[in-house]
């Protein structure tokens, strides 16, 4: 998961973010920020284009990390099908937001992870959510990325 979170693409990679505990093998990945003025609407909410950059970026980590910890010989490369965000509660400037990005049920036909936007000292206040399912996709450079060569 180290290796991932390192990797920059350049587009919402640049948020002052800091990882608080991954668990590749369960599908977890905590992750904090302070919430700046321009992260909101006019309403107060996260801005929903700033939770779909986030959950897009983190969901798909924890994604793949939880697929190579899970099921190496897998291919863990996707594009994403459906991305949901909802804003839910105003928030504060200064305010530090845990992002909680979840892998799902292994099971499903498609690769699928949430991302909840909680306040980080009362995880009952939710302020966003984002749903991401995913569909797997053969590229080239996988086996560089497998290799930890990415």
């Amino acid at each position: 998961m180290d290796a991932l979170l390192k990797f920059k693409n350049g587009f919402g990679s640049d948020f002052d973010i800091s990882v608080v505990s991954s668990d590749p093998a369960q599908g977890e990945l905590a992750l904090e920020l302070v919430i700046q003025a321009h992260h909101l609407t006019d309403a107060g909410t996260l801005d929903e284009g700033l939770v779909a950059t986030l959950a897009d970026n983190y969901t798909t980590y924890v994604l793949i990390a939880h697929s190579l910890a899970t099921a190496p010989e897998a291919m863990p490369i996707s594009v994403s099908v459906c991305l949901s965000v909802q804003a839910l509660a105003p928030v504060a400037p200064g305010t530090k937001v845990r992002l909680v990005c979840r892998a799902g049920n292994r099971e499903l036909a498609r690769p699928h992870a949430s991302a909840e936007f909680v306040d980080a000292a009362d995880r009952d206040v939710v302020y966003a959510r984002a749903s991401h399912t995913k569909h797997l996709k053969d590229v080239v450079g996988y086996e560089s990325l497998k290799a930890g060569k990415l």
